[in-house]
């Protein structure tokens, strides 16, 4: 599956399956085959678990908006 968007530090993300909405807050192995994505949920992450998100899965995952185009409610 090929990425068309790929997601970057501050993007804000919408998971396809629920509407949840995150945002990325690292991308290991950014300039490799298989990077992969550290997510953090927009509202309520105090005490939540970042989710890990490798290459396969970020399609399921689409950019809403880039960094500095949204502000943290």
């Amino acid at each position: 599956m090929t990425i068309t968007s790929r997601p970057e530090v501050g993007d804000l993300l919408l998971e396809a399956a629920t509407g949840a909405k995150w945002v990325c807050t690292d991308v290991a192995g950014a300039t490799s085959d298989q990077p992969v994505w550290l997510l953090r949920p927009l509202h309520g992450s105090w005490g939540k678990a970042y989710k890990r998100v490798d290459h396969h899965d970020i399609s399921a995952y689409r950019v809403a908006s880039r960094r500095g185009e949204w502000r943290q409610p």
